[in-house]
């Protein structure tokens, strides 16, 4: 679904305040800056000195601040580690950029969640915005996934009142590399959620070069290319010793407990082995026979090389050749998403298998009935 917002030739206000000088020169950028990373500086203050002063009391006072003691333990233990973990580090590389760059603004510019023909993962949410080398050309900030309350104003079903939270777009940094973007009300003169994205990890590549490897023999199976058959053997041994080893010994834990533990009071080893037998033991039996599908797939047909377009659907990688879509199966694991071009094994439109030029790495895929099905 894309949101897309009418827009004029006029849309560009060029550089915002301060033209010429870096965006950290502006007093309110510096302002908006501190207000987002004030708070959660405060509240670390906070919990170290709540902690440092109650591991110095006595238990009669412990015993009367204990609820208060379980609010700075769940702010310990929830929103401390988030700041700690990704709002500061965001906050440090806005001001890294802010402190190099100028900032732009964009009034009302277009913008959407998901389906941008750029964007790698098919639900980024992205703006499209008026390049400042050149205003009468427009690129893509393509986001990602970005926090609800960007979210809640890009997406197709947002509240008026939401929407205008981002009439005005302030952006500043590298286009194509490194960007800190900000929004503000039509009539605010100051950025408000300041956020730092590397653009170049959701942006499809303009010209994805494959590797210069020699192409494969179209009258051999693929399973006879060596680096194809070395990769198939190192994943069949690795998972059959673990299926003959590992598996084996926790039972000989578990009868081992249930014959020398006549109180039953480790009863627990008993459960989790048994736990994990009947969780991940069919799984395991799943990948095994999953592996020995693929090689019989390699050893029924050749290599071909295929032109391609890879991109991700929320947490799905998609990958399209000749107008259809494969995804991986059976879990979730990557080609490279920078491939513009790949090896093939199978017919697409059931079972078959991918790889990365030179096939060292070969991935099983099937068609995706949900992005081919008619239309």
């Amino acid at each position: 679904m894309t949101d897309q917002v009418a827009v004029g030739e006029g849309d560009f206000a060029g550089p915002g305040p301060g033209a010429g000088a870096v965006a950290w020169d502006d007093p309110a950028t510096r302002r908006a800056w501190w207000r987002q990373v004030g708070p959660g500086l405060l509240l670390i203050a906070c919990c170290a000195a709540w902690w440092t002063w109650y591991s110095g009391i006595g238990i009669p006072l412990r015993e009367r601040v204990v609820w208060l003691n379980v609010v700075f333990l769940l702010l310990t233990g929830i929103r401390v580690p988030f700041e700690l973990l990704g709002e500061l580090p965001n906050a440090y590389r806005v001001r890294r950029v802010l402190r190099t760059h100028p900032w732009h603004i964009a009034e009302n510019p277009r913008h959407g969640v998901g389906n941008h023909p750029k964007a790698k993962d098919t639900r980024s949410a992205w703006f499209e915005v008026p390049d400042p080398a050149a205003p009468e050309r427009r690129f893509p900030l393509i986001l990602g996934s970005v926090p609800m309350w960007w979210h809640a104003g890009m997406r197709p079903t947002a509240r008026p009142d939401r929407r205008a939270r981002i009439a005005r777009l302030w952006y500043s940094g590298i286009p194509g590399d490194q960007m800190v973007i900000a929004a503000s009300r039509a009539d605010e003169k100051a950025p408000h959620r300041l956020r730092h994205r590397y653009l170049r990890h959701g942006m499809m590549p303009e010209n994805a070069a494959g590797p210069d490897v020699a192409a494969p023999d179209p009258s051999l199976d693929a399973l006879s290319h060596p680096p194809t058959r070395r990769a198939l053997r190192r994943r069949l041994s690795a998972r059959f010793a673990l299926l003959f080893t590992f598996w084996p010994a926790l039972l000989a834990v578990q009868v081992a407990e249930v014959v020398a533990d006549q109180d039953h009071d480790k009863i627990g080893v008993f459960v989790m082995a048994l736990i994990l037998e009947v969780t991940i033991l069919p799984f395991h039996i799943y990948v095994v026979v999953a592996t020995r599908r693929m090689a019989r797939t390699l050893a029924a047909h050749p290599w071909r090389p295929v032109d391609c377009e890879v991109r991700t659907n929320g947490r799905q990688q998609r990958i399209t050749v000749d107008g259809r879509s494969l995804t991986p199966s059976p879990f979730r694991v990557y080609v490279d998403s920078n491939a513009g071009r790949l090896w093939m094994a199978g017919d697409p439109t059931t079972r078959c298998v991918v790889s990365v030029p030179g096939g060292a790495r070969p991935l099983g895929v099937a068609m995706s009935t949900k992005d081919n099905r008619p239309r």
